[in-house]
Parts: structure tokens; sequence; C-alpha cells
């Protein structure tokens, strides 16, 4: 009975092909505009890779400059130290400054890194040509 049914809806069904003509100017145009999206996919994934390793490269030098920095203050905490008195509350951050200025280090290596990436991102965008 469904059978039937179905049969007679399709018997009917005669759809309006278009012309080879705009089939093939429409599947020309689709084709363009994939590899219009591949070419711009491209552009971008170059321009990321170089934002990374000079956002890599900045954080790393950033990180090295810092830690040249260490012992020297390593110094001047423990010369800071001899002078608390003793059950100071500052003695605890004394103890534990080369934990917190690896920690101080790192976080700004990172910070150092996100921005230079962000900023070598929009340095490497092209420009918008402007009407004149």
């Amino acid at each position: 009975m469904e059978d039937d049914k179905l049969k007679s809806l399709f018997t009917n069904f005669e759809p309006e092909l278009s012309s080879d003509f705009k089939f093939i100017h429409k599947l020309e145009r689709n084709l363009n505009s994939v590899e219009i999206i591949k070419r711009h996919t491209a552009e971008v994934r170059s321009r990321n890779k170089k934002a990374v390793a000079i956002a890599a490269f900045a954080g790393f030098i950033v990180g090295f400059v810092f830690s040249l920095f260490l012992p020297y203050l390593s110094n001047a905490v423990s010369d800071w130290q001899s002078t608390l008195p003793g059950g100071y509350i500052m003695n605890l951050f004394a103890d534990s400054f080369t934990i917190i200025a690896w920690a101080v280090i790192a976080g700004t290596s990172v910070l150092a890194a996100i921005n230079t990436y962000e900023v070598s991102l929009s340095l490497l965008k092209p420009k918008e040509p402007t009407a004149d």
C-alpha cells in the first residue's frame, strides 16, 4: 500500500535540469572559491608559524636575560636576610626566593612570548589596500 503511494508520488516528479553551461559555470565558480580559501588558509598558516617562531625566540631571550640576573639577586637577598631579625615573616620569603624568582622568570617569559606573538601576527598581516 505504501509502496503504491511512493510510486505515484515519484512518477509525476520531473525535476527541471539546468543547462550544461550553467552547471559548468557554477562548478567553476565553486572551484575558484575553494582555491581562494585554500590560498588564504595557507597564508594564515604561514603567518602563524612565523609568529610562533618569533614569539618562542622572544620568550627564550627574555627568560635567558632574566636568569642571568638571578645569582646577583640571590646574593642581594642573602645579604638582606642576614640583617633580618629571627622569626620575621620576610625570612620565609628570603628562604624560598629561588623558587619565587624562577616562577617570576617563567611568567615573564610567557607573557613576553604571548605579547610578541600578538604583535608579530598583527605586523605580518597583509596591508589592506586603501581607496584614494
